[in-house]
């Protein structure tokens, strides 16, 4: 065996605390020879540990840093609920300090979706290997700039490292054709440009999309039998060859269809011959797995005494709100199909449990089942439901397909469930391994006539890529699109929208014109995952529809007005009244935002018009908002002071604070001074070091115009060190320093490395500026400049201006400075293009040019450098490609970060020159 195969199984077991299956012996052999040679596809049936290609890229990379990408982002679709994937990767990082199997620090792990906010650790450093885990939606608008959950400065930093030197996994790719076709166009697109995003889709049926290269599989013989080392591996052996059987019953009266299933899932939990005791029932439509979930609820059931199923029953669907969907994960029911037994014969004394579930059950996380019972599904579905009962081939499964009577008008997608049953009904072994051979069976149209019907896809072109990467564009421009249809297709069918219940649409009810409020609330602090719900558009539309119709509500329900942001953050404010007629804009992948009190959520976290609250008398109780935008335990590091919004008012010429209507109390530590001029003072004021202020917001004014009631968002202080004066030659060689060691752990030479090097020493030659300095308490002195400073005056004195445009100025016209500047260009004509490029951009800018801004000493030469800039962008872009492009300009803009992060800086001094 070679020398680096044992050192492999050994790295392997101490990360993991499992012996590498062979399968994963043989990829970690490809990995060996570089990305190049890596598989476009992994098939491997479910249950056999795929997600370990996360390890085996670790091991690789740690072994092979030149031939492996720094960064492995893992995709999943939208409608996975659990993320093993993430407690994947945060063990593999644990174990690595605890095994010190390495130098240097492990991997850094984050998480675009789910529980916590973004940690941003894989974007603080270019250099530093990262695991990044997320969605479909997350993980595509941030390759093409236009990230769901960033801010124009940062969608070119995720951009180019995302999309440079990186290896994208896509779980499950069947289940996302739209997203497998784009990174795939996205690879060709830069195939020639520095080290381009390498891409494997994990799935047998990832059709529609053509790869140079085999894809990778256990090892067969001509029978179909497993062969090679995968025939001697006992663990391959037993999942490959688990037992299950599968019964199809006769089409049962829609009418008793919730009936049919609940009393086939209670047969198959007491039938005395099984074993096992952990029933799992997957059904299309999220209203089917409620009612089946009641109907085993209310078996044996009375008045006085309670059946014995009433706590044995879980519904998990993809329609739920993230905080119930988070606190399902912890509920006795679920455990024990996620950490239940795996021998049967240790169920057989428990009592039996029951989980109902959609889709959002069938990928993405190892849900293990004794026994199966589901409606009719097309035949990818039906795959992935198989795959999570008798993961582990301890037992024999028992399925039964259950079909209710279809309607005559049938849809494509109910056509492709009748002829999956049609296929189904043909076999009765159920085992991966039978599967297997009758996949391979099926002539390609069978097995397409049968699947989920594909959404039209749409192609990715130059003029789309030039248009979506002039970030700092943030106004709607002719010829750019939201990227949703280049994520999922343009299927009206499959379109989705996010619901969201927040105090502000109470507070500004009445405003004339809240849009430009709400855009900047909503982005200062950003709708999370566990305090929203997505649900399909055409559901969605359908519960607007019965609010009218809904006795003892009000009148006037209907008029609501509520907002829309659309995914590059847009506010709409429109009545639900006027969106019912016209719901167009919720076809966008839009977010739809109600009042915390509005109701329509019932206690599993579901859309529902009947928990929408009846009229209210005046000493009624007031109704538990839905608002949970200040939920604890959701911030960036686990155990954080969680972030708060409060309202300010004035009375008697002072300001006093409260809490928002029905939200979090004012915590007792935190202490206001309430005499001062005006809100815009109020970072004077706050002194609980513990918080700091994202936005003040006005909400109500008085009759000469002046605010009397506001809005303060407030998030917790990073845990960085206290900020402090640096002066700005210190600051600058801290910087030089970090872009060098950057440099060197990416190996760069040549016009990027001279290129580099000059921009570190040069960026912030514009903080000399007088109006800057006097903006950070600083001196117009020579030599005293400050860099870094701990305090700022109000960024109104800035007048627009940008240090990042005097820095530019500063060096292309030295001998206009007072006093003047030995700078020199790089003589080479790329590095010096390149150089400039880095200096404008480090903040965000100049793609493809910068605000309005004023530097009085250059006044001549501004207009000059704007289309200077302009042109020089498009020119690199069509030099490095539009991801190298924006990976280069991380180099620059990371190592401003991290030297500023030294400093105790949180760079946000620099965020407030966009406010003024």
């Amino acid at each position: 065996m070679p020398e680096e195969t044992q050192k492999f199984e050994a790295v392997f077991k101490a990360l993991t605390g499992n012996e590498p299956l062979s399968w994963q012996k043989r990829l970690y052999c490809e990995f060996q020879k570089g990305s190049q040679n890596l598989p476009g596809v992994i098939d491997l049936p479910t249950g056999l540990g795929k997600t370990m290609v996360m390890a085996i890229w670790l091991i690789a990379r740690a072994f092979h840093r030149d031939k492996i990408p720094t960064r492995l982002i893992y995709v999943v679709d939208r409608r996975t609920v659990v993320d093993q994937a993430t407690d994947l990767a945060e063990a593999l990082a644990c174990n690595w300090k605890k095994t010190k199997i390495f130098a240097g620090d492990p991997p850094a792990i984050s998480t675009l979706r789910g529980q916590l906010a973004d940690n941003r650790g894989w974007s603080r450093d270019p250099s530093r290997p990262a695991i990044i885990i997320g969605t479909v939606d997350l993980i595509g608008s941030a390759l093409l700039f236009s990230g769901y959950r960033s801010g124009f400065k940062t969608k070119p930093l995720h951009a180019g490292l995302l999309g440079q030197d990186s290896l994208l996994v896509l779980d499950e790719a069947h289940l996302s054709k739209p997203f497998a076709k784009l990174i795939t166009s996205i690879y060709g697109f830069q195939k020639t440009h520095g080290k381009p995003m390498r891409v494997i889709r994990m799935s047998a049926t990832s059709g529609g999309v053509s790869d140079e290269r085999p894809a990778f599989t256990l090892e067969f013989d001509e029978n179909g039998n497993l062969a090679g080392n995968d025939a001697k591996d006992s663990i391959i052996n037993g999942r490959f060859n688990a037992k299950k059987k599968l019964s199809i019953a006769p089409d049962v009266d829609p009418m008793k269809f919730h009936d049919t299933i609940a009393d086939a899932a209670i047969t198959l939990a007491n039938n005395a011959e099984l074993k096992g005791k952990r029933i799992v029932v997957f059904v299309r439509k999220p209203d089917d797995a409620t009612k089946i979930a009641e109907a085993i609820r209310k078996r044996q059931s009375t008045k006085s005494r309670p059946g014995p199923y009433v706590n044995s029953v879980e519904v998990l669907t993809g329609t739920m709100r993230g905080l119930e969907r988070d606190e399902l994960l912890a509920k006795p029911v679920l455990k024990r199909f996620l950490d239940g037994a795996e021998n049967p014969n240790l169920d057989a004394n428990q009592h039996p449990v029951f989980l109902i579930s959609t889709s959002a059950g069938e990928v993405g996380f190892d849900l293990n089942g004794d026994h199966l019972v589901g409606d009719a599904a097309t035949i990818d579905s039906w795959i992935q439901r198989l795959g999570r009962v008798n993961r582990r081939g301890n037992g024999d499964a028992v399925v039964i397909l259950i079909r209710q009577k279809e309607p005559a008008d049938k849809t494509d997608f109910e056509k492709a469930c009748i002829k999956a049953t049609e296929l189904l009904a043909k076999i009765e072994d159920v085992s991966p391994k039978a599967l297997a051979a009758f996949k391979k069976s099926l002539a390609p149209e069978e097995l397409k006539a049968a699947s989920t019907p594909e959404p039209t896809m749409v192609d990715l072109t130059d003029i789309l890529l030039d248009a979506w990467s002039m970030t700092s564009i943030t106004e709607r421009m002719p010829g750019r699109p939201d990227v949703a249809p280049w994520l999922r297709g343009v299927d009206d069918e499959q379109a989705q929208t996010t619901i969201a219940w927040r105090a502000e649409i109470e507070l500004l009810q009445h405003d004339p014109d809240p849009r430009k409020a709400f855009q900047f609330i909503f982005a200062k602090h950003r709708i999370r995952p566990h305090e929203s719900l997505t649900v399909n558009t055409g559901r969605l539309l359908e519960f607007l529809k019965q609010i009218p119709k809904l006795k003892g509500r009000p009148d006037d329900l209907i008029k609501t007005r509520i907002a829309v942001r659309l995914p590059r953050g847009e506010i709409e404010c429109r009545s639900l009244e006027r969106l019912a007629v016209d719901p167009s804009i919720l076809y966008a992948e839009s977010t739809l935002i109600l009042p915390a009190t509005f109701g329509g959520l019932n206690g599993a976290g579901m859309l529902d018009a009947d928990s929408i609250p009846k009229v209210r008398k005046p000493d009624d109780r007031l109704l538990e908002p839905l608002d949970l935008a200040d939920h604890p335990d959701y911030e960036q590091t686990e155990g954080a002071r969680h972030r708060l919004r409060i309202l300010i008012e004035r009375h008697d010429g002072s300001w006093k604070p409260h809490p928002l209507p029905n939200g979090v109390p004012i915590p007792s530590d935190l202490h206001f001074m309430p005499h001062y001029a005006n809100t815009s003072q109020l970072f004077k004021v706050l002194t609980d070091a513990t918080f700091r202020i994202r936005l003040v917001q006005p909400i109500r004014f008085n009759e000469e115009g002046d605010s009397v009631q506001s809005m303060v968002c407030l998030s917790p202080t990073p845990d960085k060190k206290k900020p402090v004066n640096q002066p700005l030659v210190d600051h600058v060689r801290a910087v030089e320093i970090e872009a060098g060691r950057i440099a060197s752990a990416l190996g760069l030479s040549g016009a990027i490395l001279d290129a580099l090097v000059f921009a570190a020493k040069w960026h912030d030659e514009g903080k000399k500026a007088a109006v800057w300095q006097t903006f950070a308490y600083g001196s117009v002195e020579p030599g005293q400049w400050l860099g870094k400073m701990a305090r700022t005056r109000d960024p109104r004195l800035l007048n627009h201006y940008r240090h990042e445009l005097g820095s530019l100025l500063r060096v292309r016209f030295p001998d206009r400075c007072q006093p003047t500047i030995a700078c020199r260009l790089p003589p080479d004509e790329a590095a010096r293009g390149l150089a400039l490029h880095l200096i404008a951009a480090h903040h965000g800018g100049a793609r493809p040019h910068f605000p309005a801004s004023i530097y009085r000493d250059f006044e001549a030469e501004q207009d000059e450098l704007h289309t200077e800039s302009i042109r020089r962008f498009a020119q690199l872009q069509k030099d490095y490609g539009w991801w190298r492009l924006a990976w280069l300009e991380n180099l620059l803009r990371c190592a401003d970060a991290i030297a500023s992060a030294q400093a105790g800086s949180t760079g946000e001094e620099d965020e407030t020159e966009d406010e003024a």
